[in-house]
């Protein structure tokens, strides 16, 4: 452990834009590979695979707009297609077959390569789409444009494939992906969110100087502020008595969903008074400081939501926010169980 605390930790990221990830690509092809096979189809095919991969990998930066769950498409999906490529023009040539055999080549890329890391149904969807666009008969001709700006390379040498990377566009319109152009506005907007998340949770955290609170003491005040202004839950059985003597019963549509509601937040309160209570507690050293606690520490201190009340309640973009959710949420519930049946509703609380 103590080696690899002392390690430099290096990671290989996918290349960033759609001619780096091509040039990335064919650092990797050799001309031994290019000339393996002498047809033109096996150079015409590689540079549409390599561009299919850069695709996909780019894809992932526009966050759920481009996949609902982010693959880690790596070398290792372009190494097998690319082997199957080859092997399947070279049968051909024995097969006697004028074309290679779309359905098959479609299959194996976006079912079996890619789509073994695919999970999502709508994933494999648009795997497969992505697959039948690019390999077609059309993948086959001479000078094709993929996209406006970005045609296949029509040689025999990898250094003049290398050349016309070179030239390729440097920034790449979402277009390109099959994605509106205010797709970008989505990916701009997560990388900033990623910088100033990320410039937040290496902050020191540690003790402050002279007067000044340490982050421990501001976190307890903090959690000493919340917990004083946390409602208390609904009782269990004046609930129940409560419910009864609403118009139409408790069996009406509209008050088993307010029942419904209540035990939800119910349930809220008692996690987050329970997560502050032990907070302090272990603030003051009385139990031990880990698993959601620590979270909960950090997530304070930096004004965001513990994700551990995230997952039983709703997005907000800071704890003031959350916390001001929750009272709203608790005095329409408690004005409608008290006071009846209100004349509007708050329907996103």
């Amino acid at each position: 452990i103590g080696l690899l605390q002392m390690s430099i930790k290096i990671t290989n990221e996918a290349p960033v834009g759609m001619r780096a990830g091509l040039r990335n690509s064919y650092a990797w092809v050799s001309q031994d590979m290019l000339d393996i096979v002498s047809r033109y189809e096996w150079r015409q095919l590689l540079f549409v695979m390599c561009f299919l991969h850069s695709a996909v990998q780019e894809r992932r930066k526009f966050g759920p707009i481009g996949w609902n769950i982010s693959y880690e498409f790596n070398q290792s999906d372009l190494s097998a297609c690319t082997q199957f490529l080859q092997n399947h023009l070279m049968e051909m040539d024995s097969k006697k077959l004028a074309s290679p055999t779309w359905p098959t080549v479609t299959y194996m890329i976006s079912s079996i390569q890619y789509g073994g890391r695919i999970t999502d149904a709508f994933d494999e969807l648009l795997m497969d789409t992505y697959a039948a666009k690019y390999f077609n008969e059309s993948a086959l001709e001479r000078g094709r444009t993929l996209y406006p700006g970005y045609k296949v390379p029509d040689h025999t040498d990898i250094n003049e494939f290398r050349a016309e990377i070179e030239r390729l566009p440097v920034q790449d319109s979402p277009e390109i992906f099959g994605l509106h152009p205010n797709a970008d506005l989505t990916f701009r907007t997560l990388q900033v969110q990623t910088m100033v998340e990320t410039v937040v949770s290496t902050m020191p955290k540690t003790g402050g100087g002279g007067d000044g609170l340490s982050p421990a003491e501001i976190v307890d005040n903090i959690a000493a502020d919340l917990l004083a202004k946390v409602p208390k839950e609904f009782e269990l059985e004046p609930t129940k008595q409560t419910l009864k003597k609403l118009p139409g019963g408790p069996t009406q549509p509209l008050t088993v969903h307010l029942r419904q509601e209540i035990d939800r937040l119910n349930i809220i309160i008692a996690l987050c008074s329970g997560t502050l209570t032990s907070l302090r507690l272990a603030i003051a050293g009385t139990v031990a400081l880990s698993g959601d606690l620590v979270d909960a520490l950090d997530a304070l201190f930096d004004a965001k939501i513990p994700k551990s009340w995230l997952a039983k309640s709703w997005e907000s973009n800071t704890i003031g926010a959350w916390f001001q959710g929750l009272l709203s949420r608790y005095d329409q519930l408690h004005k409608w169980l008290n006071a009846g049946r209100p004349k509007a509703y708050w329907l996103t609380g």
